[in-house]
C-alpha cells in the first residue's frame, strides 16, 4: 500500500504515506527490517519505475529506524541507492538522491554532517568526486564519534578510493579506513563493512607503490586494532603465504609490512610464537622467495616492534648476516635492508648486541657477507658519530677524509678506548682485503670516522698487530692474503717503527704447529719484504733468512709455495749481491739435504718452491747436482726439477743428458735402482723441454745414439719422449728415423736390437696417418744406408738387418709409412718410392720375419696395382711382389689366383719392364697354382694371338711357367702347348719384326718335358 501511495497523484497522499512511512520505520524491529528490506531490495529491480521509486523512498524512510536497526540495514542500502542514481528514469533518480538526503539528514556527527553534499557527490559520480571528497575527509578534524549513519556515506566513498587505479587515490583511501576504526563510537558499527574494505586493502598492501603498501599496511593494523583480531581470523595465515610466495618481491614486501603491523597489534607474545618460523624461513635452502620473504619483515619489525624486537636480536643478526653471501641477490638485497634497519634503530640502545655480530661478519669467508658487514659497521659507526656517510670521496690518500675530530670523540664515547681500537683494527685489515668492492667500502668508512691516520695507526698498533696474526693463523685463505697485505702496507707507512716489533713475532710464527699459521706468517713476511727499501732489506736478511728457510723445507705444500714467494722477493728486492746472499744462504743448505734420506723430501720442495719462483737460479743448482761421483739422490733430485725451471733448462741439456744416459745404460751407476732412477730422471728433463728447446734436445738424444755407452738409454729415453711429448716434434722425426734405422744394422745383442726397435715404433707411432705419406724417402733412405753399412761387414750369407730380424713383428712401425706412401702418396714420383721401398725392406727382412706381414703387404699391393697408375709404380709393385713370392712362398698361397690375374693383365701393359716382371712373377708363382695345365695352355694360346709387341712376354712367361712346372705337367697337356707353340712359330715366321724372343727356349724346354 505505502509503495502504491508514494506514487499517487495527490500531494497531500504523498505527504501522508512519507509520514506514515517514517514513523512505521521508526519502530521497527530487527525482524521488522529482515521482513521488510528484501521486498524494498527487489523493488529496486522492477522494471515499472513507479515501483521502482516506491521502493527508494522507503529506502530513505529507513534512516527513521532506530539507531540499532540503522546499523544493520545502512550498509545494505547506501549502496544500492547508490547504483540507482545511474536508472535512466530521471524520477527514481530523483527519489534516490532524496533517499541519500533523508539519511544524510538523521547524522548526528556535525563534522560529518557538513560533509553530506560532499559524500553525496562521490557517491552519485565516483570517477570524479571520488578524490575531492577523500581529501575533504582527511582535512576534516572530527572531534565527534562517528555514527551508524555517518559510515554508511563515508565507506562507499572509501571504498570507491580502494579501487581507484590511482595510486595517490588509493593511498588516501587507505588512510581513511586507517582513521575510521579510531572514530566510531562503536566498533560493531564497522563489522557489516570488514568484508567490503579487507579484500581491497589486501590488493593495496602488494601494490607496485611502496607509499601505497605501507600506508595499506597502517590501515590494516589499525582496523585490527579497533575491532579486534577475532574479526580477522584468515588474516595472518593469509600474510604468511604471501610473505612466502613465489610471486614477486613487491607482494612479499608488501605481506611484511602488512605483518609487522599486525603483530604490533597482536603483542609480543605473537612475535615470541612466530619468530622461531620466521627464522626457519630464513634459512630455507630450497626456496630463495620464502627466504627473501622472512628476511624483508626484519625491515618492518623495528618500525612496529622497536621494543619487542630487541630482546631477539642475537637471534634475528645471524640469519641477517648469512642472507648478506646467499646466492640470490634478491635475498641479499634483503639481509643488507633489514641489518641497516637495525642499525637505524638500535645503534645506540643495543650496541653491546649489534657490534659483535657485525665484526663477525667482517671477516667472514664469505666476500659479499664482509662487504656488507663493512656498510653496517660503517652505517653503525656514522649513526653514532652523527655523521650521514652519504659523501663521495673522489683521493686515494688517507689525509682526504672528511672526518671530524667530533666523530672519534662521539665513537670513543660510545664504544670505549679499548673497544674502539678493536674496531678500527679490524676495519683497517680489510682495507687490504683481496675484493675491490670489500676494499673501497672499507676504505669510504675509514676516511669518514678517522681524521688523522697515522695517529691512529699509533693508537691501534697493539691491537691492530695481534688481529694480524690471528688472521695470519685463519683458516681462511682471504682473511690470511688481507691481513698479510695490512703488514705490507704498515712497513710501507710506519717503517721501523712496527719492522723491529713484526719480524719477531713473524719467526716466532713459523714455529707453530698449524700448518694454517706457518702459511699466513709467510703470506705476511713475503708482504713486509715486498715494502722493504734496499737498504732495509740489507739489515733485516740475516733475521730474515732461516724463517724463510725453515719454511721453504716445511711439510706442508701451501707453507712452502708462500715461502717461495717471500724468496723470490728476496732474491730480487736486494739486487745482484742480496740475490746472492739469498741463494748463498739457502739453497747450499738444500743441496746438502739431499744427501740424506731423511731430509731427502723436505729439501726437494724447498729446491722445487724456490725455482718454481726463480728458475734462473738452476744454473747455480744443476752444476751441483751432476758432481762427480753422480748421487743417487741427486739424480732423482734433478728430475723432478727439471719440470719447474722452464726454458733455463735448455742450455743445460748438454750437460745433463749424457750424464744421465751414460748412467741409465750401466756405464757409472751400476746398480739396478740407479739405471732405474737415471732413465726415469732422464724422461723427466726431456718432459720438461719446452718448444723452443727440442732443437737443442733432439740432437742431444741422437747424438747419445752415437755412443755405445749411451746408446741403451738414449733408446729408452727417445722411446718415452716420443710417446707422451706434448710438444709438436714431427720437424724432427726424419733425425730420429735416420738415426734409429741405421742401428738396426749394429751387431748389438738381442736387447739392445729391441730397446732400439721400440724407440723406433715410438717415433713412427707419432706420425699422424694423413703425413705418413711425407716420410716414405726419408724412410727409404735410411733403410738404404743401413743396408750399405751392413753389406759392408758382411762375411757371406744373405744381407739381412739385425733389427728387422730379431724383434717379434719387427716391420710393424715402418710398413705403415710405405703402404700409405703407395695408397696416398701426393705424387707418381712418392708412390713409385714407396712401392720400391716395400721391396727393399722385405730383401732385408728374413722369410720368418716377413712371415706375419705378408697379406698385410701383399693384399694393398694387388688392389693398388689395378688402379689407373702410371707405369713406374705398377712395375715398382711387381718388383717388390716378386720379392714377396720369392722369400713368402706358401704364405701367399691365399692370393695366388687374385696374383695370377694380376700378372696376366700386365702382360699386355705397354711398358716394356711392367711386361718382363709380370712375366716373371707369373713364372714363379706357377709353382703353387693349383689350375698348371689350364694355366700353360692359356699362356700358349695369348702368346699365338696376342699382339706381336706383347707376345714375347706371354712366351717368356710361358717358358717360366713351364720351368717351374718340372714333372707336374702331364704328356697330353706338353703335346698340345707344343702344337700350339710350332703354329705360333709358323705364323710368325714372315713377320719382319717383333719376332719371339723366348719361342726357341720354351720348345727346347718342352722337348726335354716329353723326352
Amino acid at each position: 500500500m505505502l509503495l502504491n501511495c508514494f506514487g499517487d497523484p495527490s500531494p497531500q497522499v504523498r505527504q501522508a504515506t512519507e509520514d506514515a512511512a517514517r514513523m512505521i520505520m521508526g519502530q521497527l524491529t530487527a525482524s521488522g527490517v529482515k521482513l521488510v528490506l528484501p521486498a524494498l531490495l527487489k523493488g529496486l529491480e522492477d522494471k515499472v519505475w513507479r515501483t521502482k521509486q516506491g521502493s527508494v523512498q522507503l529506502l530513505g524512510a529507513m534512516a527513521h529506524c532506530a539507531p540499532k536497526q540503522l546499523g544493520t540495514c545502512l550498509p545494505t542500502i547506501v549502496p544500492k541507492l547508490g547504483e540507482v542514481l545511474s536508472d535512466p528514469h530521471p524520477k527514481v533518480q530523483a527519489a534516490a538522491q532524496e533517499a541519500l538526503n533523508e539519511i544524510g539528514s538523521v547524522i548526528r556527527n556535525p563534522e560529518v554532517q557538513r560533509l553530506v553534499p560532499s559524500l553525496l557527490s562521490a557517491i552519485a559520480d565516483p570517477n570524479n568526486a571520488t578524490r575531492a571528497c577523500l581529501d575533504v575527509l582527511l582535512d576534516t578534524v572530527f572531534i565527534n564519534t562517528i555514527d551508524a549513519p555517518s559510515l554508511a556515506l563515508i565507506v562507499p566513498v572509501v571504498h570507491r578510493g580502494l579501487r581507484d587505479r590511482s595510486g595517490d587515490t588509493k593511498k588516501r583511501a587507505a588512510r581513511t579506513v586507517g582513521s575510521m576504526c579510531s572514530l566510531v563510537n562503536d566498533a560493531k558499527d564497522m563489522s557489516p563493512y570488514v568484508p567490503l574494505l579487507m579484500p581491497e586493502l589486501q590488493k593495496s598492501l602488494v601494490d607496485p607503490l611502496p607509499e601505497v603498501r605501507a600506508v595499506s599496511a597502517r590501515a590494516i593494523g589499525s582496523l585490527m586494532k579497533g575491532m579486534g583480531q577475532e574479526t580477522f581470523g584468515h588474516l595472518v595465515p593469509w600474510l604468511l603465504e604471501t610473505l612466502a610466495s613465489e610471486s614477486s618481491s613487491v607482494e612479499r614486501s608488501g605481506a611484511a609490512q602488512g605483518l609487522a603491523e599486525v603483530l604490533a597489534v597482536l603483542g609480543p607474545d605473537h612475535l615470541d610464537a612466530l619468530l622461531p618460523d620466521v627464522l626457519a624461513s630464513a634459512g630455507a635452502r630450497s626456496r630463495p622467495a620464502q627466504r627473501e620473504g622472512a628476511l624483508t619483515l626484519f625491515q618492518y619489525l623495528p618500525l612496529t616492534m622497536e621494543d619487542s624486537l630487541q630482546v631477539h636480536l642475537p637471534r634475528v643478526l645471524p640469519a641477517i648476516l648469512d642472507g648478506l653471501s646467499d646466492e640470490a641477490e634478491g635475498v641479499r638485497d634483503a639481509a643488507l635492508a633489514a641489518g641497516r634497519i637495525l642499525v637505524d634503530h638500535y645503534a645506540r640502545t643495543a650496541l653491546p648486541l649489534l657490534l659483535p655480530a657485525v665484526e663477525e661478519g667482517v671477516f667472514a669467508e664469505n666476500w659479499r657477507i664482509r662487504q656488507s658487514s663493512v656498510k653496517l659497521l660503517g652505517k653503525l659507526l656514522f649513526k653514532i658519530a652523527g655523521a650521514s656517510g652519504n659523501v663521495i670521496l673522489d683521493g686515494h690518500e688517507d689525509e682526504e677524509g672528511i672526518a671530524e675530530e667530533s666523530y672519534g670523540e662521539a665513537i670513543t664515547a660510545a664504544l670505549g678506548m679499548e673497544r674502539r681500537n678493536e674496531v678500527l683494527a679490524r676495519l683497517y685489515i680489510v682495507r687490504t682485503d683481496v675484493q675491490y668492492t670489500v676494499r673501497q667500502e672499507a676504505l669510504h668508512v675509514w676516511k669518514t670516522v678517522v681524521v688523522n691516520t697515522p695517529k691512529t695507526l699509533g693508537q691501534i698498533l697493539p691491537d691492530l698487530m695481534q688481529l694480524v696474526i690471528e688472521s695470519l693463523a685463519d683458516e681462511g685463505d682471504d682473511r690470511r692474503q688481507a691481513a698479510a697485505r695490512c703488514l705490507g702496507e704498515l712497513v710501507r707507512k710506519m717503517g721501523e717503527r712496527v719492522l723491529a716489533r713484526i719480524i719477531p713475532i713473524l719467526r716466532e710464527g713459523i714455529s707453530s704447529e698449524s700448518a694454517a699459521t706457518r702459511q699466513g706468517v709467510c703470506l705476511g713476511l713475503k708482504e713486509v719484504l715486498d715494502n722493504l727499501g734496499r737498504h732495509q732489506l740489507q739489515e733485516h736478511l740475516a733475521e730474515v733468512l732461516p724463517t724463510v728457510q725453515s719454511a721453504l723445507t716445511d711439510t706442508d705444500a701451501g707453507v712452502r709455495e708462500a715461502a717461495g714467494a717471500a724468496f723470490g722477493i728476496l732474491f730480487k728486492g736486494s739486487g745482484g749481491a742480496g740475490g746472492g746472499s739469498a741463494v748463498d744462504g739457502v739453497v747450499p743448505s738444500m743441496l746438502a739435504g739431499l744427501e740424506h734420506d731423511r731430509r731427502y723430501r723436505e729439501s726437494l720442495e724447498g729446491l722445487r718452491v724456490i725455482l718454481q719462483v726463480r728458475p734462473q737460479i738452476f744454473h747455480f743448482v744443476c752444476p751441483k747436482l751432476l758432481h762427480r761421483p753422480l748421487l743417487l739422490n741427486n739424480v732423482r733430485a734433478l728430475g723432478e726439477l727439471a719440470g719447474v725451471v722452464d726454458s733455463h733448462l735448455n742450455n743445460h741439456l748438454d750437460a745433463i743428458l749424457p750424464a744421465l744416459l751414460a748412467a741409465a745404460s750401466g756405464s757409472r751407476l751400476v746398480t739396478a735402482s740407479g739405471r732405474v732412477a737415471a732413465a726415469e730422471a732422464a724422461v723427466a728433463v726431456a718432459a720438461g723441454v719446452d718448444e723452443e728447446g727440442l732443437h737443442l734436445l733432439v740432437p742431444e738424444m741422437v747424438k747419445a745414439l752415437d755412443d755405445p755407452g749411451t746408446r741403451h738409454g738414449a733408446a729408452q729415453l727417445i722411446t718415452s719422449f716420443a710417446s707422451h711429448s706434448k710438444h709438436d716434434f714431427q720437424e724432427h722425426v726424419p733425425q730420429l728415423i735416420q738415426s734409429l734405422v741405421l742401428l738396426l744394422a749394429e751387431d748389438s745383442t738381442p736387447e739392445e736390437l729391441l730397446v732400439t726397435w721400440k724407440a723406433l715404433e715410438a717415433v713412427c707411432g707419432s706420425i699422424p696417418k694423413e703425413a705418413l705419406p711425407e716420410y716414405v724417402n726419408c724412410l727409404k733412405v735410411a733403410i738404404a744406408d743401413a743396408r750399405e753399412k751392413e753389406r759392408r761387414k758382411r762375411r757371406g750369407g744373405p744381407l739381412l738387418l739385425a733389427g728387422l730380424c730379431v724383434p717379434p713383428k719387427a716391420l710393424a712401425p715402418l710398413l705403415p709409412i710405405y703402404l700409405q706412401g703407395v695408397l696416398q702418396g701426393s705424387s707418381a714420383e712418392v708412390r713409385e718410392a714407396a712401392a720400391e721401398g716395400l721391396g727393399e725392406l722385405v730383401g732385408v727382412t728374413s722369410e720368418e720375419s716377413l712371415k706375419p706381414f705378408v697379406v698385410s703387404i701383399t693384399g694393398p699391393l694387388i688392389r693398388i696395382i689395378g688402379d689407373r697408375f702410371p707405369s713406374p709404380i705398377k712395375a715398382a709393385i711387381l718388383g717388390t711382389l716378386g720379392l714377396l713370392i720369392a722369400k713368402a712362398g706358401q704364405g701367399l698361397k691365399p692370393f695366388v689366383p687374385q696374383l695370377q690375374t694380376t700378372f696376366l693383365k700386365c702382360l699386355n701393359d705397354q711398358s716394356d719392364v711392367v711386361r718382363e716382371r709380370a712375366a716373371d712373377n707369373l713364372g714363379e708363382l706357377t709353382r703353387m697354382s693349383a689350375r698348371l695345365e689350364q694355366l700353360v695352355q692359356d699362356l700358349a694360346t695369348s702368346g699365338r694371338t696376342a699382339e706381336p709387341q706383347v707376345r714375347d712376354a706371354h712366351l717368356r712367361a710361358l717358358r717360366g711357367a713351364l720351368l717351374a712346372a718340372g714333372e707336374r705337367l702331364a704328356a697330353p697337356a706338353v703335346s698340345a702347348v707344343a702344337d700350339t707353340l710350332r703354329d705360333t712359330m709358323r705364323a710368325a715366321a714372315g713377320e719382319a719384326t717383333h719376332k719371339p724372343q723366348h719361342m726357341p727356349s720354351a720348345l727346347v724346354v718342352l722337348y726335354h718335358q716329353s723326352e
